[in-house]
């Protein structure tokens, strides 16, 4: 099976939004909220990928849904996180309260 236009895009997007989703995520937040805010965006971008490439009925949507879904949290494991660039986004962009102090690599 080919992937369509709409799940590589969804993949595509879901691979650079760690960064995006760390301005948005606080050091203080435990991780079910951050791990929540990714499934929203996830969501978001699964929703916006398939109606924009007119694929937006049932099983496209949940698919890229789920791409999305798999490819931020692969590349934030894999890329983001290990080169500390997510959580140092994080830190610079807290609101109030103690920052958490980084984690090892």
């Amino acid at each position: 099976m080919q992937p369509t236009d709409a799940q590589l895009w969804a993949a595509g997007l879901g691979f650079v939004l760690p960064p995006v989703i760390a301005i948005v995520n606080q050091p203080r937040w435990s991780g079910a909220v951050k791990g929540l805010m990714m499934l929203a965006v996830a969501a978001l971008v699964g929703l916006g990928t398939a109606y924009f490439n007119g694929d937006f009925d049932g099983k496209p949507v949940v698919t890229c849904m789920l791409l999305a879904a798999v490819a931020i949290g692969t590349s934030y494991y894999t890329v983001w996180k290990p080169s500390g660039i997510a959580p140092g986004i994080e830190r610079a962009t807290s609101t109030g309260g103690t920052p958490a102090p980084p984690r090892g690599v």
